[in-house]
């Protein structure tokens, strides 16, 4: 037995929201990629991803963030402070001027990817609408297999730890992760590997909340004189 006594210090680090969409929302979600397709507003000179299609979308009625982002995002930030002072310069904060300004839906195909970035806004967000793989084949594949680190077809978090180590986290795709979203802090790197040997597009979404500047204005001049 030890003379000494031992305590766990964890040090603070920021996490990520992570749930399964009702089915209601799912289907707005598909009805909001086929209106897009109708029009395509094209997205991809503005984003990263070397993908054959980017669009973006639109959010009728703000339906999605009213019912699906907006509390949860407001709690996300108020328990993580932190990502208030990177992302504005307005002291002290109303944590709920947020809004969805930008919402798109990538279609990807294999051998494409998208490169290690990260997004503008406060909070981004990823729903994976339609994975036609599995991890499981995808690493089995012999370039991969044959590999200390097979990768093919994952999502991916980079990150730096308390000893400087740039740390990676995956997320394995398969048909089980369709109709998850994650929500994130936008300034978080990641970065999607391609996949092999499946000819169906993988369609994920992706969205940015930014600060409502146009609220946080009122909240200055008018309550605040």
């Amino acid at each position: 037995m030890s003379d000494s006594d031992w305590f766990q210090y964890h040090l603070p680090n920021t996490f990520i929201l992570k749930c399964e969409l009702a089915q209601k929302y799912i289907d707005f979600l598909w009805k909001c990629i086929d209106d897009a397709v109708e029009n395509r507003r094209n997205a991809k000179k503005h984003l990263a991803g070397n993908i054959s299609e980017s669009i973006y979308l639109t959010d009728t009625d703000d339906y999605f963030f009213n019912n699906v982002l907006k509390k949860p995002c407001e709690q996300y930030l108020y328990e993580n402070p932190k990502i208030i002072t990177n992302r504005n310069t307005f002291t002290p904060l109303s944590i709920n001027a947020l809004k969805l300004t930008n919402f798109w839906v990538n279609s990807q195909r294999q051998t494409e990817f998208n490169p290690i970035h990260n997004h503008g806004g406060v909070l981004s967000f990823v729903i994976w609408m339609k994975i036609p793989t599995d991890f499981r084949e995808q690493h089995e594949i012999p370039f991969a297999k044959e590999s200390n680190t097979p990768q093919a077809s994952d999502f991916q978090f980079l990150y730096t730890d308390i000893m400087g180590t740039v740390q990676g986290h995956n997320f394995l795709m398969s048909d089980k992760v369709e109709g998850t979203m994650m929500v994130f802090p936008s300034t978080l790197v990641h970065q999607v590997y391609p996949f092999y040997n499946c000819d169906d597009d993988r369609i994920s979404i992706s969205g940015n909340l930014y600060f409502d500047i146009d609220q946080l204005y009122d909240y200055f001049f008018h309550e605040n004189g």
